[in-house]
């Protein structure tokens, strides 16, 4: 939860679930001294409930191991996709080499997760993400470019977030995580394309739409028009994305 209600979450939470053992994380109490005691304590012991606030949360490392495994799964299934379509396909080939690159670094890189504690070892099988909206601005993998609202690099805690969200979802075939939030679309159509990719991952990917392009190509389409700059002294040409199909469908 964003770190200045934390104590409101831990009073309601008490008043309704009286005899639930919960724990509380505040950066008071999560330093680099106390942060291993902390994880430790989480790991070992049987909470109902754990609440944290993101600074916290954002500073719990996951294994370099997971990110292998996550690696050599993806370039599985690029691989599988080669072989299917039976010719060689340029945007594949690169992300398959871009895969392989990165493993080659994880190889020879010393693992800094070796001697901590880590997200995937603490036993986490629900997680609550309050004021989701706050992590939304992940990289957008995409050919289409200068449209306001895609990001192609987005935030670490981001894709920390999304990491954290795919992992705890594996161990719960899907399921598993929740994500609060009054305005889960707030600038562009890009938003609820990225709160697919945390809730509905699986499911873009049965229907082949988990590519940004050809979500877009399915419910979107741009459009380029005139509007007052920035600092109201003049006009720009904005290139959004403001015509919708398939509503019902999405």
């Amino acid at each position: 939860v964003p770190n200045n209600i934390v104590g409101q979450w831990r009073n309601i939470f008490k008043s309704m679930y009286p005899s639930a053992k919960i724990f509380c994380v505040e950066p008071k109490n999560f330093t680099p001294a106390k942060k291993e005691l902390v994880l430790s304590q989480i790991r070992d012991d049987n909470f109902d409930a754990i609440i944290m606030a993101y600074s916290c949360f954002e500073r719990i490392p996951i294994s370099q191991n997971y990110y292998i495994e996550e690696l050599k799964e993806e370039r599985m299934k690029i691989q599988s996709a080669l072989v299917k379509a039976g010719r060689s396909i340029t945007s594949l080939e690169r992300k398959k080499k871009s895969i392989e690159e990165a493993l080659g670094k994880l190889a020879v890189s010393d693992d800094n997760t070796a001697d901590v504690i880590c997200f995937d070892e603490l036993g986490i099988t629900r997680l609550f993400v309050d004021e989701a909206h706050n992590y939304k601005n992940v990289p957008i993998d995409t050919k289409t470019d200068k449209v306001l609202g895609i990001s192609a690099s987005g935030s670490k805690k981001c894709r920390d977030m999304m990491d954290k969200v795919h992992l705890v979802q594996k161990n719960n075939n899907g399921g598993g995580v929740i994500m609060a939030t009054g305005t889960p679309i707030t600038n562009s159509i890009t938003d609820a394309f990225v709160m697919q990719k945390y809730l509905q991952s699986g499911e873009l990917a049965l229907l082949d739409l988990q590519s940004f392009d050809a979500w877009v190509g399915m419910f979107a389409e741009k459009s380029t028009e005139f509007e007052i700059d920035v600092d109201t002294s003049g006009y720009r040409l904005a290139t959004r994305f403001s015509k919708f199909h398939n509503l019902p469908e999405l």
